[in-house]
Parts: structure tokens; C-alpha cells; sequence
């Protein structure tokens, strides 16, 4: 599910799919919620990370929809971090897992 995205005009109250451009269609998507927030309100939320197109950037993007009798909100918020900064800080900040190491030695004749 994809949901709308306006660009000026309210949306229908029905989400529809919408084209994706070639990075969005390769987003993995980490949440996709809707709720009902009472008899006559509905909020959809997504959240879903993406490499940029140049593949140096990691993307988040974070957009909610609420749906209410007054209308429709819709916001998108996008967050994007260097792919080589965010492993260095991954490298300082993280426990390290499991360290292996490996040996060769030629036979001698």
C-alpha cells in the first residue's frame, strides 16, 4: 500500500496506488499503520528507508495522513544521513557481535 500523496486537491477518503519513482519502489518499508482514531477520524502512517539515487545517502521518510469530517492533513518528512558516516558511527557506537579470524598456510614439499 502506497498512500496519497496530494498535491493540492483533497484525496478521496480511499488510499489508491499511486507510480512510484525507481528508489521508492526499492524501499524497504518499516512501518505502515492505520489507525482509527475515533467514529469518524483515521490516521495512516508509513515509514520506510531508501538509498538515494546517487547511493551515497541512506533516506528515511516518514508520512502520515489524518483523515477527519473537517478533511484531509498529510505530511512527509524526509531524513537523510551519509551512508560512510552512519557506518563509521555504527563502528564506534555498536558491541561488536562475533570476530572471526582465518589462517592459511601453504603445504610444504
Amino acid at each position: 500500500m502506497h498512500l496519497i500523496k496530494p498535491a493540492s486537491a483533497p484525496a478521496p477518503l480511499v488510499a489508491k496506488e499511486l507510480p512510484m519513482s525507481t528508489s521508492e519502489q526499492h524501499a524497504l518499508m518499516l512501518l505502515q499503520r492505520v489507525t482509527k482514531l475515533d467514529d469518524a477520524s483515521l490516521h495512516c502512517r508509513e515509514v520506510s528507508l531508501r538509498m538515494s539515487d546517487d547511493q551515497n545517502h541512506l533516506v528515511l521518510t516518514r508520512y502520515s495522513e489524518h483523515y477527519s469530517p473537517e478533511g484531509m492533513e498529510w505530511v512527509e518528512r524526509k531524513h537523510r544521513v551519509s551512508v560512510t558516516d552512519l557506518l563509521r558511527w555504527v563502528i564506534e557506537q555498536g558491541q561488536p557481535q562475533s570476530i572471526e579470524r582465518g589462517e592459511e598456510h601453504k603445504a610444504s614439499a
